[in-house]
């Protein structure tokens, strides 16, 4: 079972035989999950009926067997934040941890059900949060405007002590916080000379930057984002070759903050960076002319999708249309649900396009549905 982080990735967007898609809204905390892992057995009942409405019971047990063990890994449940969404493919079983609220349900398709992971995405997604300190620092792990700190193991070079040791050259060095919890770190030391400290927060900022590199931004490839003071920001912009770090800031000492302050802080930051591309996503629409806008013409959207003709797809937060697109893209209305939304969502991707997710107050169409084409 694969934990996913970007979105989109290939594992998603590539058709398969079958592909049982299981969204979970957390139901408990993380000290009490018994009621998402009931909640979980039940979906999965629910799973096998739709899909032995179409395979074989042998069939079936094989595919839902893959996640059998999951309602008793306590482990997993305690970290599944305000959602997850679990894949389960005849090949392997991929996962996401959401920090947004989605519907409780289940798909079976031959393609993954990927609506819930929308608006996780859409304007701020996963990412790590570095809180640099001189001598120290902390990682986080980054879902929209919630963090939660990485327990680093023993030979992480947490301090600058621990990472440099016999290489010190300004003397055995502390900080103290001399702005009555401001946040401004001064040395003092048995060898104060201000560029042999230089050298060392120099040195030790590479050694940082090194390790996050190397074991967290590089497998992962998420965005890195830095939580320090100016200056600081300054100098380990200077000496990263870490070619994810971000543009996005966290400007404040990260020192005496406790993990809920450094949340909120944290917060405030993606809070704006929404409101802007958000401000930003309405003036386009607005800005584009009628003859590149469509509305609810499902026949029109379905073949603009897969001649990558759209752009930017808006969607009202849970519409759905009834039907499907065949492999001409023409649209058949039908029983069906969460069916051609998902199609749709597909085909823009595929020809990277952007898809957005919005409340009802939210749309700047009065339609549920709404796209800009390319010029």
């Amino acid at each position: 079972m694969k934990e996913l982080f970007t979105f989109p990735t290939d594992e998603l967007l590539q058709e398969k035989e079958v592909v049982v898609s299981i969204s979970l809204n957390s139901e408990s905390n993380s000290f009490d999950t018994e009621a998402n892992q009931i909640q979980f057995q039940n979906l999965l009942k629910e799973a096998r009926e739709k899909l032995c409405e179409k395979y074989d019971e042998k069939f079936c047990e094989t595919l839902l067997d893959k996640v059998e063990g999951l309602r008793n890994n306590t482990d997993f449940w305690r970290k599944i934040t305000e959602s997850v969404v679990i894949y389960i493919t005849p090949q392997d079983v991929y996962f996401y941890r959401l920090s947004v609220s989605i519907n409780t349900g289940t798909v079976v398709s031959d393609q993954p059900y990927i609506l819930p992971l929308i608006s996780n995405f859409q304007y701020v997604s996963y990412y790590h949060l570095l809180c640099l300190n001189h001598d120290k620092f902390r990682l986080f792990n980054g879902r929209g405007d919630k963090a939660q700190e990485i327990d680093l193991p023993e030979d992480a070079p947490k301090t600058l002590t621990d990472a440099l040791g016999d290489e010190l050259t300004g003397g055995e060095l502390n900080v103290a916080d001399y702005a009555g919890g401001a946040g401004t770190g001064m040395f003092h030391g048995h060898n104060e000379k201000s560029n042999e400290v230089e050298i060392d927060q120099v040195n030790y900022f590479r050694i940082v930057d090194k390790y996050v590199h190397e074991n967290f931004s590089k497998p992962t490839e998420l965005p890195l984002v830095l939580f320090a003071l100016p200056e600081n920001i300054a100098d380990f912009e200077k000496i990263s070759k870490n070619e994810f770090l971000d543009e996005t800031k966290v400007e404040a000492s990260p020192a005496q903050l406790s993990n809920n302050d450094i949340q909120d802080k944290t917060s405030k930051v993606v809070n704006e960076i929404v409101n802007k591309r958000y401000k930003s996503l309405v003036e386009r629409y607005e800005e584009t002319t009628p003859e590149y806008k469509l509305g609810a013409q499902y026949n029109d959207l379905a073949m603009a999708s897969v001649q990558g003709k759209i752009d930017t797809l808006l969607l009202e937060n849970h519409y759905q249309v009834h039907g499907r697109i065949d492999e001409n893209g023409q649209y058949h209305e039908g029983t069906e649900t969460n069916i051609y939304v998902n199609q749709l969502v597909h085909n823009v991707l595929k020809t990277n396009g952007k898809v957005y997710v919005l409340e009802k107050a939210s749309m700047p169409s009065d339609t549920g549905i709404a796209a800009t084409l390319r010029f």
